[in-house]
């Protein structure tokens, strides 16, 4: 029987990839001349919570279990920062930066591999985790997962510190800097909703996901 924790992050995977797959495919109109730019933003946000989530909340439950082991939890954070300068790559690619190396195409190809990897390492470690708790401590995990995420940073910080007291510190540093941002830019930040939208193509429901609005839907 599938755990709490293990369909709270199986959904966290597809959740990313939707976002991912959006921003991806987005294509700049008249109507939409900064699509790649908001559906992008969108997709580091949502990725950016959910590893610090992760470093937060998973990997100390993790390490004081023998059987990942703390090699492990170093080479999981060291895909990490590959995946967050990754989403530095984005942002400078999509905002038109000199320090941008690939390619639209290629940035997509290595973003993807690595998002398929995360996937893979994620769904080891859980397997490690609900084999080492009981029923009762995965919902508990998966609930403080979920929470620790809401008020995660929502931008890559690949070059600070990720795990330990010192990393959970940044965390919280990086929230208020980056809510900061996100204010000053009108940002949109998606939210989990508590349950399915009653009208997933109305506007507020476009607005609080990120998804594009159409003129003939403002008419």
């Amino acid at each position: 029987m599938t755990s709490l924790l293990e369909s709270t992050l199986e959904s966290e995977h597809q959740r990313i990839r939707e976002f991912a797959d959006a921003a991806e495919a987005a294509v700049t109109s008249a109507d939409e001349p900064r699509i790649r730019h908001r559906l992008s933003d969108t997709f580091s946000a949502v990725l950016s919570r959910h590893l610090a989530a992760a470093e937060d909340v998973l990997l100390p439950a993790a390490r004081s279990s023998t059987a990942y082991g703390r090699e492990t939890v170093r080479d999981y954070v060291r895909h990490v920062r590959e995946l967050e300068k990754l989403l530095h790559e984005l942002k400078a690619r999509v905002y038109g930066a000199a320090t941008a190396d690939m390619g639209w195409d290629g940035l997509w190809r290595e973003i993807d591999r690595h998002l398929e990897d995360h996937a893979k390492r994620e769904a080891a470690l859980i397997e490690q985790l609900t084999a080492s708790m009981s029923a009762l401590e995965c919902r508990e995990l998966a609930r403080r997962f979920t929470a620790v995420e809401e008020r995660a940073p929502t931008r890559p910080h690949a070059y600070t510190p990720h795990t330990g007291w010192i990393g959970r510190l940044a965390h919280r540093f990086w929230r208020i800097a980056d809510g900061f941002w996100d204010e000053a830019e009108g940002r949109v930040i998606p939210r989990r909703p508590a349950k399915p939208p009653a009208r997933p193509d109305s506007l507020i429901n476009r607005y609080m996901t990120g998804a594009p609005v159409h003129r003939s839907d403002e008419s």
